[in-house]
C-alpha cells in the first residue's frame, strides 16, 4: 500500500511540474507579445526618444 501511495504522489508531482511549466511558457509568450505591442506603440508614436512625459505601461501591468 506503501508503494501505491509514493507512486500515486509521484504521478501528482509529475503533473504538477508539468502543468508549471505550460504556464510559465505561456507567461513567456504572452510577455514577449506584450513587450513587441509596445514596442511597436513606441515606433508608431513620433514623441521623441527622452520625452520627459512618463509611460504608465509598467503600472498598468502592476
Amino acid at each position: 500500500m506503501s508503494n501505491k501511495l509514493i507512486e500515486q504522489f509521484r504521478q501528482q508531482e509529475a503533473e504538477n511540474i508539468a502543468l508549471s511549466v505550460k504556464f510559465n511558457r505561456w507567461s513567456l509568450v504572452m510577455i514577449e507579445v506584450m513587450i513587441g505591442e509596445q514596442e511597436k506603440k513606441l515606433v508608431a508614436s513620433d514623441l521623441p526618444v527622452d520625452s520627459e512625459s512618463q509611460d504608465n505601461f509598467w503600472s498598468e501591468i502592476a
